[in-house]
């Protein structure tokens, strides 16, 4: 399966990469392409949201589920069962 580490940021000029987070973790080969985005391009929600909307959009999602599906036993949550394929 492909990974991809999507690095957001802004070009100041032609050399010079102003990231909008530190990339801390890379292995093997990278690919690095710079393209500008479309004039118009609206910000990413995490960018341009309130914490009031953040709020108003997790709790709508929390109550998109069907809460009478019954709850998984506690043992079933624990990592050697969550990894079982890495053991």
């Amino acid at each position: 399966m492909e990974r991809a580490i999507v690095v957001r940021g802004s070009l100041k000029d032609p050399k010079h990469i102003e990231l909008d987070e530190p990339v801390t973790e890379v292995e093997g080969r990278v690919e690095l392409v710079v393209r500008s985005e479309p004039p118009g391009t609206p910000a990413p929600y995490y960018v341009s949201a309130t914490l009031e909307s953040w709020q108003r959009a997790f709790h709508a999602w929390v109550e998109q589920h069907d809460r009478s599906l019954p709850l998984p036993p506690p043992d079933s949550l624990r990592r050697e069962m969550l990894y079982q394929d890495r053991y």
